[in-house]
């Protein structure tokens, strides 16, 4: 009689192992979450188990099939198919993610070139430093204006210079301000912001004005959607926002 060791497990009628005693310990392990090339990894290692595993049982019912009701060729040859669509897949999702990863490094050495240049934005306020010697201020209006005054305001909100601007729409305006106040005195370096009011011939219309300020580019991050922003003073500009690169 042939006796059996009931910690060795046996392989049944269904080519899986089961049977064996239990050790009475277990171990637990925490697993790091698997990026897209590990997916596509294990992805691929299935398959081939499982298309083993098939032809393991393909070979066993072929051995005891019964002569009588041969095995039905147009279900086996969906099955290849169907494995062999599954690989074709696996593979391409593992190409695409190479390409994925080739243009996110291309693109993160372009935002690199960003780094301490001086740009041009949608936004309303601006850093002034010592030695400055342009402001690419800017604006344009939805439609026409009776008049345009633009204003330059401190850190405060105080206006300390104001000027005449371009009223006509579809096109950008550029604001040439010298650093100067309404009295001519040279301003002191800081944050500034810039207001523009535009007019309309009607009274009770309201013109919208998009302006455009600048600043230098001191660091490159993303957002919580994932976007590129760059860092220019206290703020972080959406790269979707860049109009101009100096």
């Amino acid at each position: 009689m042939t006796t059996t060791d009931p910690t060795t497990p046996t392989l049944n009628q269904y080519g899986t192992y089961s049977g064996g005693k239990s050790t009475g310990s277990t171990t637990s392990n925490t697993k790091a979450p698997q990026t897209d090339a590990d997916k596509t990894a294990s992805a691929t290692k299935g398959l081939g188990d499982n298309f083993q595993t098939f032809l393991t049982l393909l070979t066993t019912q072929m051995k005891n099939q019964d002569p009588l009701k041969p095995l039905d060729t147009n279900d086996l040859t969906k099955q290849l198919v169907d494995f062999a669509n599954v690989e074709q897949n696996i593979g391409t999702n593992s190409r695409l993610d190479k390409l994925v990863q080739l243009q996110g490094a291309g693109t993160a050495s372009t935002n690199l070139a960003y780094l301490g240049r001086l740009v041009a934005f949608q936004g309303d306020t601006f850093q002034y430093t010592n030695g400055m010697t342009q402001a690419p201020l800017g604006y344009e209006l939805e439609t026409s204006a009776k008049s345009v005054r633009v204003d330059i305001l401190d850190a405060k909100g105080n206006i300390i210079r104001s000027m005449k601007g371009e009223s006509t729409a579809g096109t950008k305006h550029s604001v040439n301000w010298d650093f100067k106040d309404n009295d001519g005195r040279a301003v002191q370096p800081g944050s500034y912001r810039m207001n523009v009011a535009p007019v309309a011939e009607n009274k009770d219309d309201t013109i919208k004005a998009t302006t455009y300020t600048f600043g230098t580019v001191a660091g490159i991050g993303s957002n919580k959607d994932g976007e590129t922003v760059l860092n220019i003073g206290a703020s972080e500009v959406p790269l979707s926002k860049l109009t101009t690169v100096y």
